[in-house]
């Protein structure tokens, strides 16, 4: 592949799309539609239950120390739940990080508080950015995903090193949460769907190639449709392997990933398709099964509970609209509780770290002559004046400085 063209696909899809990693590959050959296709759901609720213990009675080990990262989405708590049944709160260990006032902060505290674990709490207040780090965590991503969202690694590193830690690494997308209904018709499609849909920068256009030269590099297929829809091959072999487990499993520490290639991802892969819409399988044997965590409000409900009803829900998000769009101007006054572990418009303005990483590197990139057709000064000018918020172009941009010199072994 031509530079430029790997440069540009990292600049519209946040990943490079040559990327050949197979370091924790999903195995789909156990998927057997055949073995649910008529089984009612109340049974496959049952089973479901059946599946979800017998995995974790496989995986879990008492001789060993065990965290769960939490958030406010279902992943993690569905594994806490069922750790939960193997081992007595006060022996696991949790933590979050973020900002406080975010549905993944909060909530994820929340429902530690409420499990009673050994709960670590890390506000992004209390953490600081320091360029070497950031060069490090490149390192240990393969040299390959965005910075920025990950958590503070050296203080995980110091706190849990030597430990288990339970990562619900892409289970969602196993309970289905990117099924398309209807599915593609053809993998093409599917293919044609994943670039249209996949733009890292919303603020403004970083990139000069167009989604035609983009589509024969995209991976995925070699599966019947009707074991695994097109989109979930596309999905799995393109965005899950090229961004997901580079960012989610960085090197350096010991996962335990129960969500895939385990009799849970089996069962849900082999269920019919409509019962994996919208994940409601899932979330349903999960509220039955351990009805007090899954009876906390959860990000995916807006901070409200799972039984909150969707006219209520279609209102909350409309409010939440109106947040985030007063959030770009008084953000000190208004919240938006779905911002993911950092603020990195108001922190490009207002932090001095990230502020100094950030002017820095792009001022780097373009000594390399990297994408000399990009406004570089009237990006930041723009978004420092808040004429826009271009935050999302800056961190890309300053990602793939510091993934460049990663490549080039530079500190």
């Amino acid at each position: 592949m031509k530079s430029d063209l790997r440069l540009e696909s990292f600049l519209k899809l946040g990943y490079f799309i040559d990327y050949k990693g197979d370091e924790r590959p999903i195995d789909f050959s156990k998927i057997d539609r055949a073995q649910y296709a008529h089984v009612p759901r109340a049974e496959l609720i049952r089973l479901g239950q059946s599946k979800l213990r017998e995995t974790f009675a496989q995986l879990y080990d008492p001789s060993k120390d065990h965290v769960v990262p939490i958030s406010g989405g279902l992943d993690s708590r569905l594994i806490l739940a069922a750790l939960l049944e193997l081992c007595p709160a006060e022996k696991l260990h949790t933590y979050t990080f973020g900002i406080p006032g975010s549905y993944d902060y909060d909530l994820g505290c929340l429902v530690a508080k409420h499990a009673g674990t050994r709960h670590l709490a890390l506000p992004i207040g209390d953490i600081s950015y320091h360029r070497d780090e950031l060069i490090d965590f490149a390192k240990r991503s393969r040299r390959q995903a965005m910075l920025f969202f990950h958590p503070p690694v050296r203080e995980l590193d110091r706190r849990f090193g030597g430990t288990k830690i339970w990562s619900g690494y892409v289970g969602d997308a196993v309970a289905g949460s990117h099924l398309h209904d209807p599915p593609s018709p053809t993998l093409e499609h599917a293919k044609r769907i994943h670039i249209a849909n996949r733009t890292i920068v919303r603020s403004t256009r970083l990139h000069r190639i167009s989604d035609e030269e983009l589509v024969p590099m995209v991976s995925g297929g070699g599966l019947d449709p009707e074991v695994l829809t097109y989109d979930e091959q596309v999905l799995f072999a393109e965005a899950v392997a090229k961004f997901t487990e580079p960012l989610v499993l960085f090197a350096g520490f010991d996962y335990i990933t129960p969500l895939i290639n385990t009799p849970w991802m089996d069962f849900m892969f082999s269920v019919p398709n409509r019962f994996r819409l919208g994940e409601r399988l899932m979330i349903d044997l999960a509220r039955e099964a351990f009805p007090t965590l899954f009876g906390l409000p959860t990000k995916q409900s807006l901070g409200l509970a799972l039984s909150t009803p969707q006219a209520l829900l279609g209102v909350l998000s409309m409010v939440n609209k109106g947040r985030k769009l007063l959030h770009q101007f008084v953000p000190s006054v208004v919240s938006y509780p779905h911002t993911l572990y950092n603020d990195y418009d108001e922190a490009i303005r207002q932090s001095p770290d990230v502020r100094g990483i950030i002017t820095n590197a792009i001022s780097q990139l373009r000594s390399r002559g990297v994408a000399d057709w990009i406004d570089y000064d009237g990006l930041w000018r723009r978004h420092q004046s808040r004429l826009r918020n271009h935050g999302d172009a800056l961190i890309v941009l300053a990602s793939l400085e510091l993934l460049l010199r990663a490549q080039d072994g530079a500190d």
